[in-house]
């Protein structure tokens, strides 16, 4: 959440941290608040009473601890496409070869289409230059 205006008559409301059921007092710009799924459903707005809490909320262990571009280079180290790609092209080799055959014949009738398209562009710009 946000807080749009500096005001001094801000709305405090008695809250309970979502993680550790403690009873704080809150505003609109409290920064501890997220968007957390309840009864599978819904997602509530769930505030926080500090930094501990709000780091706890997150299912996954170290959100805030940097090491997130650490974590990813190492998921992408361990996923290793080249044997899944080179069972899929077997599997697929005729139907691809299919399908670049078919590009090919369609190819020439599209490079005489645009040669067409490109023609008439440059009538209808001399004929403009011309009534201009």
């Amino acid at each position: 959440m946000s807080v749009r205006r500096n005001t001094t008559n801000r709305l405090t409301l008695f809250r309970t941290c979502g993680t550790c059921g403690r009873s704080i007092v809150t505003t609109a710009d409290t920064p501890w608040v997220r968007q957390v799924e309840r009864d599978g459903k819904k997602q509530a707005t769930t505030y926080f009473c500090c930094e501990g809490c709000f780091a706890a909320s997150y299912k996954h262990i170290g959100f805030f601890d940097g090491k997130a571009q650490e974590r990813r280079r190492a998921r992408e180290a361990a996923r290793d496409n080249r044997e899944r790609n080179r069972r899929y092209y077997a599997a697929h080799a005729e139907e691809i070869r299919a399908k670049k055959r078919l590009s090919r014949l369609i190819g020439g009738q599209n490079a005489a289409d645009c040669a067409y398209q490109r023609r008439k562009r440059k009538l209808l710009r001399e004929e403009a230059a011309l009534g201009a």
